[in-house]
């Protein structure tokens, strides 16, 4: 047999072989596979937004709740940026139902652009998605390990503890959306772009080649319960997050946040405390000279001293062994005439320790 007669022999064999699928059906089932991926897209989106909308008020009552430091506000402007940005893209890319009598090249051409721009949202998610929120949970990170450690160690070794879970949680999420694109998005691009290539060359009503993804009779769409159950693991793992940034550097026994000043400043090493809107110079407390609480601060907490004895006079005191009662007794100095007055039963409030705390946070804020 001449070689001639080989390829067409082999050309003829091809042909037998090809699959030839009625226009009409393959365009219900591409029509259907559309459907079923806008809903998805549809379902991820309400989820992501209506999430960011109930983790705004909830920010705000934890940071107030827990007296968190500014930087603590900065997922903020990340929430309201993901909101947006989902909000935009589905403006610009209005997912449009099916017309009537819709060709089934145009449904193509609808559904490969569908699917070309969800490949470009996911595979740039570490940008629009991850990179906010991973600036603002990172400089939180850094101002409450550096205001609870006490050597350059400490803070390193927390921002280290720190960074890693974030980086594995956050490299975990964008892991997902990238084996999303390629199991599920760029073998289906592959398919309409075959599709869209036979439909250029087809003359009759039929269409030859093989598409198991689009006429596949597996719905791709989120069910209600594959909805409840990811959502269900996405707050536990956010849970984990937030208890995970609420609880890192926390000290290891839990002291009352309580003070007797309602403010605090210093002359050098020399604190003047505000007592019943008053100022003095304090000389002791419970019988203890101030100068060897300052001195016990500088040895034990390093260059953090100052804001220790401001806003964990408890714990200063009971490191030393004298755990204060709900009242103290000081020995205090006026300012202008250096009279020495005792005030007794001083009572050690929350509300004194806040106000030192919010005076604190306003200055490094500034």
């Amino acid at each position: 047999m001449s070689p001639d007669k080989f390829q067409e022999a082999w050309q003829a064999e091809s042909a037998k072989s090809r699959i030839t699928i009625d226009a009409s059906l393959l365009l219900k089932e591409v029509q259907r596979s559309q459907q079923d991926l806008r809903a998805t897209i549809f379902w991820r989106d309400f989820r992501e937004v209506g999430v960011a909308l109930v983790m705004l008020p909830l920010w705000f009552v934890l940071g107030y709740a827990f007296s968190l430091p500014w930087t603590w506000y900065l997922t903020v402007p990340a929430l309201l940026w993901t909101i947006g940005f989902i909000l935009v893209d589905r403006l610009r890319h209005k997912q449009k139902a099916p017309a009537p009598g819709e060709s089934l090249l145009t449904c193509v051409k609808d559904s490969l652009a569908q699917v070309e721009h969800q490949i470009w949202l996911l595979r740039n998610v570490a940008w629009w998605y991850l990179l906010p929120f991973t600036i603002a949970i990172l400089a939180f990170f850094a101002q409450t390990s550096w205001r609870t450690s006490n050597n350059w160690g400490e803070f390193l070794a927390s921002m280290t503890a720190s960074c890693t879970f974030l980086f594995v949680l956050y490299g975990f999420i964008y892991w997902l959306n990238q084996y999303a694109v390629r199991k599920q998005l760029v073998p289906r691009r592959q398919e309409l772009l075959a599709l869209l290539a036979s439909l250029s060359d087809e003359k009759t009503g039929n269409v030859s080649g093989e598409y198991p993804l689009l006429t596949s009779a597996k719905r791709t769409s989120s069910s209600a319960r594959r909805v409840f159950i990811g959502s269900v693991l996405f707050v536990v793992f956010l849970s984990i997050g937030i208890a995970g940034i609420l609880i890192s550097n926390r000290p290891e026994e839990d002291y009352p946040k309580l003070s007797p000043f309602a403010a605090v400043r210093w002359q050098k090493s020399q604190p003047e405390v505000q007592v019943s809107g008053e100022w003095y110079k304090l000389i002791s407390l419970n019988g203890l000279p101030a100068s060897e609480i300052v001195a016990f601060s500088q040895e034990t907490f390093g260059d953090k001293w100052q804001k220790r004895f401001e806003e964990d006079l408890v714990e200063l005191l009971s490191r030393m062994g004298h755990e204060p009662d709900d009242t103290v007794t000081l020995v205090v100095q006026t300012l202008d005439t250096a009279e020495t007055r005792t005030l007794e039963s001083v009572p050690m409030t929350y509300a004194n320790r806040k106000a030192i705390r919010d005076a604190a946070q306003a200055r490094e804020g500034g």
